[in-house]
Formats: structure tokens, C-alpha cells, sequence
């Protein structure tokens, strides 16, 4: 057993590559290993109240490429990293260490709660979820989209959009995002991404 597990750490770390002071990756599984490793810091967790959150960066490259695979209708890999460009994507997922408790039911005591669990976890999410800014202003993203409303298990998802607008013209070496929960009883979580982190993202050779 032990083996066979060297071999596949084996031949995933051999998709990464050294280059002087800079990382490349030849292959998407070893890319997504990467990026869920907590010491390249791109992935921030917290928890309360018997919830794990967590909260993942998303290269803009990487999310090109997802899209390229699924059909690039004649546009160029250029075209895709163009609409990303100007954004920060996340992935922002909660779950409950209990069997059957999740962000969808907690504390929801019938279905009109529950129907209105769902549409705050689609809607008001945004008001809640936010960039702190240099002198303490809420920066929202402009989009959060619950990713599996209808997903069997307890773990929730949300893609989180920030334009870079705003973001990137703090001078703050980091980005602290901060998630005030209404919903679930955690309080307030911090989420820092380090800019360092961000910009030691290892070239993805994969998606030439």
C-alpha cells in the first residue's frame, strides 16, 4: 500500500518543475494538488460552531482554461485570459462536522425557513462577504453564486467574484477577506490571502 502511494506521490511531484526561482506545472492534477496544499497560501480555512470554511484562490489562467476546454468557438487563448483579467475569483465552501447539518438547514425549523435559507445563501450573501479595504471600507464582490443548491452531502459552495478595480490599488501586501455570518453562528471569519502568495503562482504548462 505504502508503494504504491510513493509512486503516485512520485509522479505527481514530478509534474513540477524548477526553474531558477520560478515553478512550473506540466499537469492539471498536480496544479490542483498544488493549489490545496495551505503552504502555498491560497487556500484559507477557519471554523466555528462545528463549521469548516474555507475559501480558495483561483488563478485567472486556471479559470481560462476551464473554459477553453469547453469549447473555445473559434476564440484564442488570449480571448480567455482577457475575461479574467480584471476580476479575483473564489471558491468559498462551508461544511458542518455533524452528519445532516449543513448551510441549508441549520437552525431552519420548516420549509418556508428553509426556501428562505436557500434565497438569502443565493442573494444576501454578497452583503456579507467583502474585501477589507485600507482604511476599514467594505469592497463586495460582484457576483457570489451558490455552485451545488441541489448537491447530495453537507459540503456547500459558492464562486465569489471581486473586480480587481478596487482591490488592486491597495497598498496593503495582503487581502483580508472578511465573512460576517448572519446565517450560521461562526461570527466573523478573516480570510488573508498574502499578495506574495498570489504572485508566486506557478506558470501552467499544461494549458499550452
Amino acid at each position: 500500500m505504502l508503494k504504491g502511494l510513493s509512486k503516485v506521490f512520485v509522479l505527481v511531484t514530478g509534474a513540477l518543475l524548477l526553474n531558477g526561482c520560478n515553478t512550473s506545472v506540466t499537469s492539471e492534477a498536480a496544479f490542483l494538488q498544488w493549489l490545496d496544499n495551505p503552504s502555498n497560501g491560497l487556500i484559507k480555512k477557519a471554523s466555528a460552531n462545528g463549521f469548516s470554511l474555507s475559501l480558495k484562490y483561483l488563478p485567472s489562467e486556471y479559470l481560462a482554461y476551464i473554459e477553453m476546454k469547453k469549447g473555445n468557438d473559434g476564440r484564442s487563448q488570449q480571448d480567455f485570459l482577457d475575461d479574467f483579467k480584471d476580476s479575483m475569483s473564489l471558491l468559498f465552501s462551508i461544511e458542518h462536522n455533524a452528519h445532516g447539518i449543513d448551510a441549508t438547514n441549520y437552525d431552519v425549523q420548516n420549509m418556508v425557513g428553509y426556501k428562505q435559507r436557500i434565497n438569502d445563501l443565493n442573494f444576501e450573501l454578497k452583503r456579507h462577504l467583502f474585501v477589507k479595504g485600507q482604511d476599514g471600507e467594505k469592497i463586495s464582490p460582484v457576483l457570489t453564486t451558490f455552485e451545488n443548491n441541489y448537491e447530495v452531502g453537507g459540503k456547500k459552495t459558492f464562486y465569489i467574484v471581486f473586480t480587481n478595480t478596487n482591490v488592486d490599488e491597495e497598498e496593503n501586501k495582503s487581502i483580508d477577506i472578511v465573512f460576517e455570518d448572519p446565517f450560521l453562528d461562526t461570527g466573523i471569519s478573516h480570510f488573508v490571502f498574502k499578495k506574495k502568495n498570489i504572485e508566486e503562482i506557478p506558470t501552467l504548462e499544461f494549458i499550452n
